[in-house]
């Protein structure tokens, strides 16, 4: 006589708490990792027209409204502007530079800012600005 053994049943393993997890990890790295490093201090770029989009940067150098240099996340007195582009270019020949002023920065100044950026040795510096539509209202 054969006999049939019951087979055993499989057990469920519920997964609920590994979910939980999985989220409670993914909400933490949201919060803690930065995508992008932030700028010493704020600048609202001025509006512009044109198509052009400088996405590939090697240092962004900021002005803000009341003429403070910052290059990349370090801020830099003015004099020592041009030593820095130097020592930054013989690092990375032909690096491309983004320059980001404040849209109330002294249109003046950044032009000398520019200059002294050329007069260092850049060979490509671009200026940042807002594109059509990206505007808002800055307090």
């Amino acid at each position: 006589m054969k006999l049939n053994r019951p087979k055993p049943e499989k057990e469920l393993v519920n997964i609920t708490p590994l979910i939980d997890v999985v989220f409670i990890l993914l909400i933490f790295f949201m919060l803690a990792g930065a995508i992008e490093p932030g700028d010493p201090f704020n600048v609202a770029p001025a509006q512009t027209t044109a198509e052009i989009r400088g996405d590939v940067k090697d240092f962004v150098v900021l002005i803000d409204q009341d003429g403070r240099i910052a290059i990349d996340d370090e801020i830099i007195a003015r004099d020592d502007l041009r030593s820095e582009i130097r020592e930054r270019m013989t690092l990375k020949p032909g690096a491309l530079i983004q320059l980001k002023p404040d849209a109330e920065a002294d249109a003046v100044e950044v032009i000398e800012l520019m200059e002294e950026i050329r007069d260092a040795g850049a060979e490509y510096l671009v200026l940042l600005t807002v594109g059509k539509g990206g505007v808002e209202a800055v307090e």
